[in-house]
């Protein structure tokens, strides 16, 4: 196997130009900086590459900052005051924030030295900066906020879900191990049961679709897009793609991989020896064998996943071994914890974090893995000013 990138994991990047007691949670630490560096006018490519270096530090200890609290938020949803610091961080920072970058990057795209930079190093981020200032509006900056908030909402109801299995108070994610069981009538009893608590929510949840569909068509409009796909393609970059070509691949799965699916469905009815799949039959085994059960708890699933990451390459395990002695894994489900997985970035200490909701199944082995996947990307980059 070649080998991979070497990652200096002891290293540390103590801050250059911003004042290493300055928060990222309060403005007034914040403001000084912005009008700093929109004060300096680099007069050659070496100031220019300094000054975006400087841009970058800002960003990356905003970014790290936002992240903590996303994390801490995501983490216990139910605890007021990691919601209220998350809130008055989108509310009272990120606004400021956006739009002082914005004077930023217009700042960088008018610089005369620009353009002399090296095409090999600055092409995807000229044209990143680029963009993003082609679609920022002043406007949209308050209905981002609206929109962020609306996701934590989101969040919080889904994380305080819970139904009663055997005398049992379990999550939505604790419940779904049910739904690999050989007793048909148990997991149909766990769907419903999982479907009715969804159900008691649904008003709420409707409600705050209803108001991301309405804040996301003001956000395409003011940026002069006829709908949000149209809008939402650029503002995530998806430069090499359009809507159109995601279409004729939708015709191409419906034409070549549908029938093969209508197949696989077809035996999995034939081997339970039912009469017609029902949502509940859909995660068992199709020859009613027992679950998959390969760990029992998060210190479990860590061993096993830096054993198969060992074995791929030994990089990689010690890589994943950093992550888990620093404490930059999230991996068990509970009352309380945001549903689904990620991997978010601490950007000033340039290290990954995994968070996910791990209840024992095999597919949370898969989804450490994948995880891990994006964590090896960014340790990948982390010596890169």
């Amino acid at each position: 196997m070649p080998a991979l990138v070497e990652v200096d994991l002891t290293r540390s990047f103590p801050r250059r130009f911003i004042p290493k007691d300055a928060s990222m949670g309060e403005w007034s630490d914040i403001a000084p900086l912005f009008a700093a560096l929109l004060g300096r006018h680099p007069a050659s490519v070496a100031e220019l590459e300094r000054w975006l270096e400087d841009c970058s530090e800002l960003f990356s200890a905003y970014s790290e900052e936002r992240a903590k609290r996303y994390i801490a938020m995501t983490t216990q949803t139910d605890d007021p005051a990691r919601e209220a610091a998350y809130q008055k961080f989108v509310e009272e920072i990120v606004p400021k924030f956006k739009s002082q970058t914005f004077e930023l990057q217009k700042a960088y795209l008018k610089n005369p030295f620009r353009k002399q930079l090296p095409k090999e190093r600055y092409a995807v981020m000229d044209r990143r900066v680029e963009n993003l200032v082609a679609l920022f509006r002043e406007e949209n900056v308050a209905l981002e906020t609206e929109e962020a908030l609306l996701s934590k909402d989101y969040q919080k109801i889904q994380g305080a879900m819970t139904i009663t299995v055997n005398g049992q108070e379990l999550t939505g994610q604790q419940a779904s191990k049910f739904l690999e069981e050989p007793d048909r009538k148990l997991r149909q009893e766990v769907w419903e049961k999982m479907a009715a608590r969804r159900l008691q929510d649904k008003d709420a949840i409707d409600g705050i679709y209803d108001k991301m569909i309405a804040l996301r068509t003001r956000i395409a409009s003011n940026a002069g897009f006829p709908n949000y796909r149209d809008y939402t393609f650029p503002r995530k970059e998806r430069f090499d793609y359009t809507p159109a070509d995601c279409y004729r691949f939708h015709d191409g799965v419906e034409r070549a991989v549908l029938p093969v699916v209508k197949q696989i469905l077809a035996e999995r009815r034939r081997q339970l020896g039912v009469e017609s799949l029902r949502p509940w039959d859909l995660d068992v085994d199709s020859l009613n064998r027992p679950p998959l059960r390969p760990f029992s708890t998060a210190a479990e699933l860590v061993q096993g996943t830096r054993d198969i990451f060992d074995r791929v390459h030994p990089a990689l395990g010690q890589q994943f071994r950093f992550m888990a002695q620093e404490g930059l894994l999230e991996l068990e489900n509970r009352k309380g914890k945001a549903p689904g997985g990620y991997q978010s970035t601490l950007h000033e200490r340039r290290v990954p974090f995994i968070f996910m909701n791990a209840v024992g199944r095999d597919y949370d082995v898969r989804t450490l893995l994948h995880e891990g996947g994006h964590a090896f990307h960014m340790l990948a980059a982390r010596q890169e000013p």
